[in-house]
């Protein structure tokens, strides 16, 4: 059994991306990639946070596991919990005794 709703890579994905989004204050990052082990030669590259969580959500409705409302709805719960995150507990060393 696969619980299809939501989706949870997706909240994951988002979730990072809006902890690093809150924190940075932009989704533009540097240069990101990853190199597949079995697809020789297939390395994907990201330098928006946005464009991997989106490329996250499509793959899991290319592989047939969830819906495309499913990752909106993951991916809408990712960014709010990592913004809270990043806004309430992602502070500088010394900020929360003060």
């Amino acid at each position: 059994m696969h619980p299809e709703y939501p989706c949870a890579h997706c909240i994951a994905g988002a979730s990072l991306a809006g902890v690093v989004q809150a924190v940075l204050g932009s989704s533009d990052i540097p240069e990101v990639s990853v190199t597949s082990p079995t697809g020789q030669g297939v390395t994907h590259r990201w330098t928006n946070l946005r464009a991997f969580v989106d490329e996250v959500s499509e793959a899991r409705i290319w592989a047939g596991f969830h819906w495309r409302y499913s990752t909106e709805v993951g991916r809408d719960m990712g960014y709010r919990i990592g913004e809270y995150v990043g806004q309430n507990y992602m502070q500088p060393v010394g900020m929360a005794a003060r």
